[in-house]
């Protein structure tokens, strides 16, 4: 039975670079090219319009079996039940992906931070027990380590989807020059 592969992750949270990553394996990516490149992601959004439409109507899911599918969280908890899925949940500092939002909608939401961060673990938390309570296997991929140790994170991608492909094929995706918003801790 053929898998749907689920990139999710918060905004910003570097689910894009994954795409960017899988494109480079042989599996198809489902996306329509609508949401153009930009500075904030100048490789591509990756993403498909009917996924915002996923809470009332989450049939094209059947035409995602064998391919990969970018569906931001808190969407998820909308996926078809019956369908076999495997998640790559792309992980990154809260702080980080607050500051990047802001850097991208052009405005400072310092004040509204506790608010988003709230709202966002809140996202989290919901996403990670849907996952659980439907035994859907998924992996971590935290952004900042996935830039600073590329080759262990790749493989752990690779071995988790069971990829026919190597880690230095994917590597070309990874640009460590794009993680501007980053906190050092």
């Amino acid at each position: 039975m053929e898998n749907v592969i689920i990139v999710t992750g918060l905004p910003r949270s570097g689910t894009s670079l994954m795409m960017q990553i899988m494109e480079r394996t042989s599996i198809p990516i489902l996306s329509d090219g609508l949401r153009e490149k930009d500075i904030n992601n100048p490789e591509g959004y990756y993403e498909l319009e009917a996924v915002k439409g996923i809470v009332k109507d989450n049939s094209f899911l059947a035409e995602a079996k064998g391919k990969v599918l970018k569906i931001v969280t808190p969407l998820p908890l909308f996926l078809d039940k019956n369908l076999n899925y495997r998640v790559l949940f792309m992980r990154r500092d809260l702080e980080e992906i607050l500051r990047s939002q802001e850097k991208m909608l052009g405005k400072d939401q310092s004040s509204e931070r506790e608010k988003f961060k709230t709202i966002y673990e809140l996202h989290l938390k919901k996403t990670y027990a849907f996952f659980e309570q439907n035994s859907i296997p998924f992996i971590d991929v935290w952004y900042k380590e996935l830039i600073a140790n590329t080759e262990q994170e790749l493989n752990r991608i690779i071995d988790f989807l069971q990829l026919d492909s190597n880690w230095e094929e994917l590597a070309n995706a990874v640009h460590p020059e794009l993680y501007r918003n980053k906190i050092d801790k």
